[in-house]
């Protein structure tokens, strides 16, 4: 009997590795409504071009829109200790703009269409289709207001700074257009978290 039981059963080695390879294949322990491809990127020792582009797609997206959530904090350190530095505060938002925003959300863009076509096109779209609008939209607002409005601020930031005494008085102007950059960037900030949700959560998968 131990034969034939020997005989009608994979030995624990074989039984190991028919399991292994169930899994890098997406047949074994799948979660229904997941496809074989999204399961199969993420299998232990998993590591194909596919997930090369992933890791520069995630890195360019911190790269690019880290930053923004830290600006508010920025403005008003400078502005309590020394309100004569915002015209270089503005000048530095307007490079960081130009030579890491924009860079960086292209990689986003380029990698995510890349892996949009290898693996999400057999995936309902809707949760891709928002997060690649949600950039364009942040892209669209950094050159259409944001680098304009630092461009702006930092030229009214130098004439309210040249005025005599120790302390500066910022212009009614220049606080406008600050609670403009305040109100577009927190709408960038939103955006950014949207796309974020829309990419680890991928509803309807």
């Amino acid at each position: 009997s131990r034969r034939a039981t020997a005989a009608g059963a994979p030995s624990g080695c074989a039984a190991g590795r028919a399991q292994s390879c169930a899994r890098r294949c997406g047949s074994a322990d799948r979660p229904s409504g997941w496809s074989g491809s999204v399961w199969a990127m993420s299998a232990p020792g998993h590591l194909d071009f596919y997930a090369i582009v992933l890791f520069v797609h995630v890195t360019a997206a911190i790269a690019a829109f880290g930053v923004t959530f830290a600006y508010p904090l920025i403005d008003a350190v400078i502005r309590r200790r020394d309100p004569r530095s915002l015209p270089l505060m503005h000048e530095l938002q307007i490079q960081i703009g130009r030579r890491v925003v924009t860079p960086a959300a292209t990689v986003v863009l380029i990698a995510g269409i890349y892996l949009a076509v290898d693996r999400w096109s057999d995936l309902p779209g809707g949760w891709w289709h928002g997060a690649f609008a949600a950039l364009i939209v942040i892209l669209g607002i950094e050159h259409a207001v944001m680098i304009p409005l630092a461009r702006r601020m930092r030229d009214r930031a130098a004439l309210d700074a040249r005025g005599g005494g120790d302390a500066v008085a910022l212009s009614d102007e220049y606080e406008q257009m600050a609670r403009q950059r305040l109100l577009f960037g927190g709408l960038v900030q939103l955006l950014v978290v949207v796309a974020v949700f829309l990419m680890v959560v991928k509803p309807g998968v």
